[in-house]
């Protein structure tokens, strides 16, 4: 399955990084393909984030991105999140006090997508 991928949606390009069934260094080497994508184009991406029931945000991939995001937060115009846990939900609502942009949680992909492509 590839992990780093991109869509096109309403003739908008989204960046999908794909976290499903990914735990702490699976995470964390997912996030670094996206982030060599990210700055080898230079240019700004909606980001679609997809995550499921086994998905865990383990103590050292937040430790780790809370280091790194700042790096490629300047290339991203808008986040959105689905396939996250009530508990996942509470950890990105903490994670939205300390980044620049705020990830929004969507139910489905549909929502998701809407939210990205919609002007500000």
């Amino acid at each position: 399955m590839e992990r780093i991928r991109k869509i096109h949606f309403k003739d908008k390009e989204i960046l999908i990084v794909d976290y499903s069934d990914c735990k702490g260094d699976e995470m964390i080497k997912v996030f670094n393909e996206g982030k060599k994508l990210v700055l080898s184009e230079n240019k700004r991406y909606l980001v679609l984030k997809i995550f499921n029931e086994k998905t865990f945000l383990s103590p050292d991939f937040m430790r780790f991105l809370e280091k790194e995001i700042s790096e490629i937060d300047q290339f991203i115009d808008k986040h959105a999140i689905i396939g996250i846990s009530t508990i996942q939900g509470w950890i990105i609502k903490g994670m939205n006090l300390w980044m620049k942009r705020q990830i929004h949680i969507y139910q489905s992909m549909d929502e998701a997508l809407e939210f990205l492509v919609k002007e500000k």
